[in-house]
């Protein structure tokens, strides 16, 4: 209690400072100005971290949240961090290098459930990708493209119909086979048959396929020999990085967690991948976010449920994974999965084209640090001008509320532009400079004595069919 009125006593106080600061920055007639920030962010709100220790109330935060900084600004242990340490909801974060992981002792303290995917080596959790795919050709189509992306930038016959191969493959495995044998690495080991051995998938469609997949498959096998071995060849190259990878192709032949505990109390799932391999993971990350994004959208939550923060941090290593991310966006409010983008330079959204202004406008919130040179024109010109009378000799001039120069130098403060109101600067306050959070992460992980899950992929068997 004594403690809330405090923090209650610190905002007024904060509040009446910036006022008292804006006067004294703002002696002159003014035009643009900056807004006041507890009209917007406050201790007390469990949404996204803004400043280090401000917070977006939840209904702001599901209109979503952009950070652009440059490498070594601090947007963990500005953004991040605080969130994940003052959420009440649950999350799935992007946790390239593992350091996010180090809030998991506090937050079980709290009675948060925590899960840890890392993408090297086999632990508690197991991620189906195709799960929720049967009968659903379109999401199989997406994680076909998503597949494609990390083996072939090119758009041509081949990839095409590599990309229409493997989702015949995968429609097969949910329509035809035991859950057990639905998933990519069986996908792959089919494929990889069927160049080599045709006739044995040949003879396992006819008798177990559905009359759909058969006759794609019938329009598949008629091309001519040398075309279907170059079709199957690209498609064993996008699905080899998996296939061949005995880590990979375990961690994702079953799931073992339920996506919809996630709504029920706050659960939060780390996702890791090694940062030197990014890119190579980055397709398998984007797999997992793409099954809670299929999870979220499969129906509209009621009042009860819980928001799913996504925290996807490096955003652009996933861009190929979500290729439909403007659209996943756009809805999210409504399905209570506020997203937060960080990224070193809006630039790296070109590959969505015109979509990329969709994107950014879709994020109510967005957060620029200094040191930008191209964006610091942009935001001049976006912060306006102000008029003011020049002491010397009493005439009205006009000013940039800040000049590029001004943004580019800009050291522990952000620029925060939320769509249709007053611009913020705002002094940050990283983690490691909180007292409490500090304590919050010094909190030691027990002793591992739980048992690591034991599971092996189960592959189809197709030895009835490789007879004369």
């Amino acid at each position: 209690m004594i403690k809330n009125i405090i923090d209650l006593c610190a905002e007024g106080f904060s509040e009446g400072l910036d006022g008292i600061l804006s006067l004294f920055e703002n002696d002159h007639s003014v035009n643009a100005e900056f807004g006041n920030p507890n009209h917007l962010i406050s201790k007390r709100n469990k949404g996204w971290c803004v400043d280090g220790k401000r917070f977006l109330d939840m209904q702001t935060s599901r209109r979503n949240f952009c950070v652009v900084a440059g490498s070594g600004k601090g947007k963990s242990q500005v953004h991040v961090f605080p969130t994940l340490l003052n959420c009440q909801s649950s999350m799935a974060v992007n946790d390239n290098s593992g350091e996010l992981a180090s809030v998991i002792p506090y937050l079980n303290s709290i009675g948060v459930t925590t899960h840890v995917i890392n993408l090297t080596e086999e632990g508690d959790v197991f991620i189906n990708p195709l799960d929720g795919c049967k009968g659903d050709v379109a999401a199989m189509r997406k994680i076909s493209k998503t597949l494609m992306s990390n083996s072939s930038k090119e758009n041509d016959f081949f990839s095409i119909s590599a990309e229409d191969c493997i989702t015949l493959f995968i429609q097969y495995v949910l329509e035809s086979e035991p859950r057990i044998h639905a998933n990519l690495g069986n996908v792959y080991k089919l494929i990889l048959t069927y160049q080599g051995t045709p006739k044995v998938i040949e003879k396992l469609m006819a008798e177990k396929a559905s009359e759909e997949v058969w006759t794609k498959f019938k329009a598949l096998a008629g091309n001519s020999e040398k075309t279907l071995k170059s079709i199957t060849a690209t498609a064993i190259s996008a699905l080899s990085w998996l296939g061949d990878n005995p880590v990979l192709t375990n961690i994702t032949s079953m799931t073992n967690i339920d996506l919809g505990d996630f709504r029920k109390s706050p659960h939060v799932l780390f996702i890791q991948s090694p940062v030197s391999d990014a890119k190579f993971y980055a397709p398998m990350v984007a797999l997992i976010f793409q099954s809670f994004y299929r999870f979220a959208f499969s129906k509209l939550p009621s009042e009860k449920d819980l928001d799913i923060m996504m925290v996807l941090d490096e955003f652009s290593s996933l861009i190929v994974g979500l290729p439909d991310y403007s659209n996943i966006i756009s809805n999210s409010r409504k399905f209570k999965i506020p997203q937060c983008i960080i990224l070193q330079d809006e630039s790296l959204l070109s590959p969505y084209k015109e979509l990329k202004d969709n994107i950014l406008q879709n994020c109510f919130v967005k957060v620029y640090y200094g040191g930008q040179d191209k964006k610091a024109f942009e935001l001049e010109k976006l912060l306006g001008t102000y008029t003011y009378t020049d002491k010397d000799n009493g005439q009205k001039k006009q000013r940039p509320l800040l000049y590029a120069s001004q943004i580019r130098e800009l050291d522990n403060q952000i620029l925060v532009i939320p769509n249709g109101q007053k611009p913020l600067k705002l002094k940050i306050t990283p983690a490691y400079k909180q007292s409490k959070l500090r304590k919050r992460l010094a909190i030691q992980m027990p002793d591992d004595t739980k048992d690591h899950v034991n599971y092996s992929i189960q592959y189809i068997d197709v030895s009835a069919y490789n007879q004369n």
